[in-house]
């Protein structure tokens, strides 16, 4: 036993201590003047100098077409990579070395996946300063058709960190059938500065994705699924053409995933839309009517428990955050999470889910083409982005038997059909809706009837009244029939007094005057955060709604985390 465990203790030590650390900058070499182990320029001559690699491609080279290059790069190793701009496909500097870069069929240039690390020593990809705030992440930019930039397949124990990944193209996949003048090239060589994905991943597990920002790809931001304990903190998916996070796989094997799959400081916007090259503008936006997709973030069916923190949902031209899908053996929970602008839904769970200090803006019609945005639908001002399709209800709770939801300490409006809605369910399911804003406004899908009518408080949808739902402490103002729910606490058909309650201007800062303030019925539970990530409770106690009074009306959160975000002001 003595003799087992020496040789199991040495086998640990060994495999530990061979771990390196490689580097790769704009002036190095390739992998036969450099052997990556220095952060210094090459020379100028010689071969396997003490120097950095040029290119990501010489620590993981691609792999195919009868060409399969051993990866220098091993479990637990580390890459740094350097400040500056790295293409990523068949015109990458010593790309044509490699077999899977045809220029023909360069959709497969594309570096091999991360080698599996351990939980006591991931393989780690990072980018310069990534320990130091990721001020000037470096750009791995695909180009000439290339499937993905970053390849996560069977990769476990894996760091990502400050990375900017892109293309150089405002083209999307098939826009339009192909026929659109913002379609990629997809028939024939030289196929421009596009590539389909950011990061593609399946079979992956206990990986973190911290500081990257994923923007502009012609198809997914990401593409992934049987992903288990995947964290991803301070990313942004933004601007890809076919949807942000899409966790169908499409494959017979399902996509599933389990494990906590946590969002942290994310935002997922614009997704359904390009932008231009270098001036990021907002263009081509498309949706599901026009033969695209276009949501935020959206699964097949999957397990897990999900957490979604501090983040963002917007302006995506389907729904925002899709868990529609999540199968009930797990659970999600979504807490000081903004989603507005999206097409469609803002917000759709499945299970025993819960959401609190949130702020939910149910502006759907977001997409019709009038103001800056005018010109950019791709589909024309009536059909761009599906406008409030599935009725734009705000917050969708779909239930299985004996499962709960919760809504609790949030700012809901909308103009779609409902503020709420529950689907499928039965009389053992239970809605908990506690302390909330609900805020209706008119229906912009039911427009052509007149009266207009206002956008319902909740309906559950083929639930019959006796279902369990219940309602504590909530303020109700202008929702459909002047509605007021039965329950300790509610206050109906008093204005709650909004810093701006414009649906396309909101801002949910309470007003000093407002009746929300210290109103909320602490016996139903509370909560220690806002929408802002601010503490409650403050001045005396706690407010009703997804955002505490705190004495200044500025949203602090996204202004600080985020780019390109709408910054509130006091009026």
């Amino acid at each position: 036993m003595k003799r087992l465990l020496a040789a199991f203790l040495l086998i640990f030590f060994f495999n530990n201590a061979i771990a390196a650390t490689y580097y790769v900058r704009t002036d190095g070499g390739n992998s036969s003047q450099c052997n990556g182990l220095s952060d210094s320029k090459y020379p100028g001559s010689g071969t396997m100098q003490f120097c950095a690699w040029h290119h990501p491609f010489d620590a993981l080279p691609p792999q195919g077409d009868g060409t399969n290059p051993i990866a220098p790069l091993h479990g637990g190793d580390t890459l740094n990579i350097g400040a500056g701009s790295y293409e990523m496909g068949a015109n990458a500097p010593g790309a044509k070395a490699y077999g899977a870069c045809n220029p023909n069929w360069a959709w497969d240039c594309v570096m091999s996946s991360i080698p599996s690390g351990t939980a006591a020593q991931p393989t780690r990809i990072l980018g310069a300063g990534w320990d130091q705030g990721c001020k000037a992440p470096p750009q791995l930019w695909g180009s000439e058709h290339a499937a993905e930039v970053v390849s996560m397949i069977g990769s476990n124990f894996v760091t990502v960190a400050c990375l900017e990944i892109t293309d150089h193209s405002s083209c999307i996949e098939s826009h339009l059938g192909g026929t659109g003048s913002y379609a990629c090239n997809r028939s024939s060589p030289p196929f421009g500065n596009w590539a389909s994905r950011g990061v593609y991943a399946k079979d992956s597990s206990n990986v973190l994705l911290q500081d990257v920002n994923i923007h502009s790809m012609a198809n997914r931001g990401i593409l992934a699924g049987r992903l288990a304990n995947w964290s991803l903190v301070r990313v942004q998916i933004v601007a890809n053409g076919w949807g942000g996070w899409d966790g169908d796989l499409g494959e017979a094997a399902g996509s599933s995933d389990s494990g906590q799959m946590l969002f942290d400081t994310v935002e997922v916007g614009w997704n359904g839309c390009s932008e231009t090259y270098p001036d990021k503008k907002i263009v081509a936006c498309w949706g599901q009517q026009e033969g695209g997709y276009g949501d935020g973030l959206g699964t097949t069916r999957t397990g897990g428990n999900w957490v979604f923190q501090n983040s963002y949902f917007h302006h995506n031209t389907q729904d925002g955050l899709d868990l529609l899908y999540a199968d009930g053996t797990g659970s999600i929970s979504v807490k000081q999470t903004h989603s507005e602008g999206n097409a469609g839904n803002q917000i759709k769970l499945s299970g025993n889910a819960s959401v609190e200090s949130s702020v939910i803006v149910g502006n759907c019609s977001f997409f019709k083409g009038v103001g800056y945005m005018s010109g950019n639908n791709s589909g024309g001002a009536n059909t761009a982005g599906d406008m409030c399709r599935a009725l734009g209800n705000a917050l969708v709770l779909s239930l299985q038997p004996s499962l709960k939801a919760t809504v609790r300490y949030n700012t809901i409006t909308g103009e779609g059909d409902c503020l709420i809605l529950a689907i499928n369910g039965s009389s053992t399911s239970a809605v908990a809706i506690q302390n909330n804003v609900l805020l209706g406004k008119p229906a912009w899908v039911k427009a052509n009837q007149t009266p207009q009518p206002q956008s319902c408080l909740f309906y559950w949808d083929n639930g019959p009244s006796t279902w369990q739902v219940s309602y504590t402490g909530n303020s109700v103002w202008k929702v459909k029939d002047n509605a007021c729910p039965a329950g300790a606490g509610n206050v109906c058909n008093l204005d709650p007094q909004l810093t701006n309650p414009n649906l396309f201007a909101f801002n949910p800062v309470p007003l000093a005057s407002s009746p929300l303030i210290n109103a909320a019925a602490t016996y139903a539970g509370t909560v220690a955060k806002d929408s802002r990530n601010l503490p409650r409770p403050t001045m005396g106690g706690y407010d009703v709604g997804g955002t505490q009074y705190q004495g200044v009306c500025d949203d602090t959160l996204f202004r600080a985390s985020f780019t390109g975000v709408q910054s509130y002001a006091c009026m």
